[in-house]
């Protein structure tokens, strides 16, 4: 039996494994065949090295503690009681999307839920441990995009889902950053150096794990070389606000890229103008060429593209995305 004083000294969230080999253990499905070094082989490599360095922070501990006791399993209520589930006759294009994103990335089948906002153009993923995997988005957002856009945005959260994302994600408000507009205060959270310096890593953080989700939302989709005109729609509709408002010329994008898919990578050169969503953009077009997309997707023709592997386009995506921050 154990006394009073024993169970007020006794703290449960210390028994929680948060390794991230713990989280593939629990989320792996069928997709074991694609984990390499601890990570699923399309990730970029730098978000992973990232990711790593925030859990070392000690501002991360006490966060992410309270997230997992207070915070998710208060959203997951309010969902309950507030959103709609998607199913085959209820919201069914979002469901249909799910379904095909879900066999894609060899993930269980996430549940979906659908809030009635029709101003709001949002989309995220919830999962930690103890949690089963969620995506939620708003009816304003299924309404605004296309059926291609929509199943992207949805492959990019199944991504986000399958390489432990979403728990950085819901943190980064702690931090002040808010990922429909990037802010700068430090919102609910203490102001100390270290929590700034959690924030400076989780900001730079979110832009390289977008790379890793652009990935998957582009294994996810049945033209993947439409990736581009997708982003830029996206884009201009304000579904990726966190990066800005300023004018994006698309056509600009793929002729800059025509020139860079040819250039060897030791003379790469992105000009320093080139705004965080132009190269986001870059690196995402760069995984059409990679032999991993057709490792995933071996339904797709690949006879008349040259195809790098996954060293070359992560020496390559790294290059692209140094020139905005000046090392990742």
């Amino acid at each position: 039996m154990i006394n009073s004083s024993e169970t007020a000294e006794y703290n449960p969230l210390l028994d929680i494994e948060t390794s991230f080999a713990a989280y593939l253990n629990a989320r792996t499905r069928s997709f074991k065949s694609h984990i390499v070094g601890g990570m699923v082989d399309y990730a970029f490599d730098a978000d992973f090295s990232v990711k790593q360095k925030i859990t070392a922070f000690s501002a991360w501990s006490k966060v992410y503690k309270t997230l997992l006791s207070k915070d998710i399993p208060s959203k997951i209520k309010r969902l309950f009681q507030s959103a709609d589930v998607a199913g085959s006759l209820k919201h069914p294009e979002v469901y249909g999307a799910v379904q095909i994103c879900a066999e894609r990335l060899q993930i269980s089948v996430p549940t979906v839920y659908v809030r009635t906002a029709s101003d709001k153009y949002e989309i995220y993923s919830i999962a930690a441990e103890g949690v089963e995997p969620c995506i939620v988005v708003t009816t304003g957002l299924i309404e605004k995009c296309t059926k291609d856009e929509l199943r992207f945005l949805v492959g990019c959260e199944c991504g986000h889902i399958q390489n432990n994302h979403c728990i950085f994600n819901i943190a980064a408000p702690y931090f002040g950053i808010d990922l429909l507009e990037e802010a700068e205060d430090m919102g609910n959270f203490e102001k100390g150096s270290s929590a700034k310096q959690t924030a400076g890593t989780i900001s730079e953080w979110i832009r390289l794990s977008d790379i890793t989700g652009d990935r998957a939302g582009i294994i996810c989709l049945d033209n993947p070389q439409a990736y581009s005109l997708i982003m830029g729609g996206l884009y201009n509709k304000g579904i990726f606000s966190f990066y800005g408002k300023e004018p994006l010329d698309l056509n600009e994008v793929v002729k800059q890229y025509e020139t860079l898919h040819v250039t060897a990578a030791r003379s790469i050169k992105i000009p320093q103008n080139c705004s965080a969503m132009e190269r986001r953009i870059l690196a995402g077009m760069e995984f059409l060429s990679c032999d991993l997309l057709y490792k995933w997707r071996a339904d797709l023709n690949k006879n008349d593209i040259h195809t790098v592997n996954k060293q070359a386009l992560e020496v390559r995506c790294e290059i692209i995305l140094d020139a905005a921050k000046g090392g990742v």
